[in-house]
């Protein structure tokens, strides 16, 4: 399915620019909608006259992915580059895009201006489940987490588990069904209350959990991750198996 693209403004930042719309989705196109929905946002603010997109992370575990990947991603998809910035005294990064058809392009496709609130996956990326394992991937190498549990057995110093925890129930379920559909075994856990012990307010969300050494090394196999820190966390995980005489 065709985009209409004729009715999106373009700035006069992004004509000179050369800003390109890609006017069908992809699986590129898929995986930075997911890593946007896991740690981007966009926003207009009429005061300032800005359209901004930005993704965040972590600017030691996530330096590698964002730079030297989502930049390059960025740049294919768009032909623009982001700007890279380092929050002070924080350990947070941030690639920033200032533009106006950009912004228009993703609300197009159903992405949230503002607070992503309920936000689910869109119907275009739904239909094709390529398109959904990207989105997948690019929500996982975002949002997700990889954690090794201290539990010794006879095939692993350690017991995996991947997770996803959101406000978002929306995102939750249609993961979560897509995971299941394509042989997961998993794990959901409705609102769950967590306390902010720094007085403020109490927050509800929802989980994925993916438990076990069945559904990692499945993971990997399909879905895998970009992410540096996460192939780290796995290599760490593969290594107490060699180390025990086992194997995936």
């Amino acid at each position: 399915m065709k985009f209409d693209l004729t009715k999106i403004k373009l700035s006069n930042n992004d004509i000179k620019r050369r800003l390109t719309l890609p006017d069908e989705m992809s699986c590129e196109l898929a995986e930075f909608i997911g890593i946007l929905t896991g740690d981007g946002y966009i926003n207009y603010y009429p005061s300032n006259e800005l359209y901004v997109i930005e993704i965040s992370g972590n600017k030691i575990s996530d330096k590698d992915y964002l730079e030297n990947y989502v930049s390059i991603l960025i740049k294919k998809l768009f032909n623009i580059s982001p700007k890279i910035y380092y929050a002070k005294e924080q350990n947070t990064m941030y690639l920033r895009i200032l533009s106006k058809g950009l912004f228009n392009y993703l609300t197009l496709l159903g992405f949230s201006n503002g607070r992503k609130g309920q936000i689910g996956i869109s119907q275009v990326i739904k239909n094709n489940k390529n398109f959904t394992r990207e989105f997948v991937k690019g929500l996982a190498d975002t949002d997700f987490s990889l954690k090794l549990m201290n539990k010794p057995s006879k095939k692993s110093k350690y017991y995996p588990i991947i997770a996803l925890r959101v406000k978002s129930k929306k995102l939750v379920f249609e993961v979560g069904s897509f995971l299941k559909e394509e042989g997961f075994n998993v794990n959901i856990i409705e609102d769950e209350i967590l306390v902010d012990k720094r007085g403020y307010n109490n927050t509800i969300s929802s989980s994925i959990i993916l438990s076990g050494r069945k559904n990692l090394a499945k993971w990997m196999f399909e879905i895998s991750f970009r992410n540096k820190s996460y192939f780290d966390k796995y290599k760490k995980y593969n290594e107490s198996i060699k180390n025990e005489g086992g194997g995936i």
